[in-house]
């Protein structure tokens, strides 16, 4: 499901956790900390929004497109 946040503020957040949660995962001590609180789960989460974004934004786009084609 798509959050409320604009796309700039939801870039950010994914920016954010792909600099930090990675790191932390491999970390020995985080790692399964990381893991235990779900934030693998997140980061998952976090990228396939991203991607459905993406997908929504190309579609607007060729929809924009097609109608100056008319």
């Amino acid at each position: 499901m798509i959050s409320d946040k604009s796309d700039a503020e939801f870039q950010l957040s994914l920016w954010r956790a792909e600099l930090c949660i990675p790191r932390l995962l491999a970390h020995p001590h985080y790692g399964p900390l990381m893991r235990a609180k779900g934030r693998d789960v997140e980061l998952a989460e976090l990228r396939a929004e991203w991607r459905e974004r993406q997908e929504r934004a190309r579609a607007r786009a060729l929809v924009y497109e097609a109608s100056f084609a008319d």
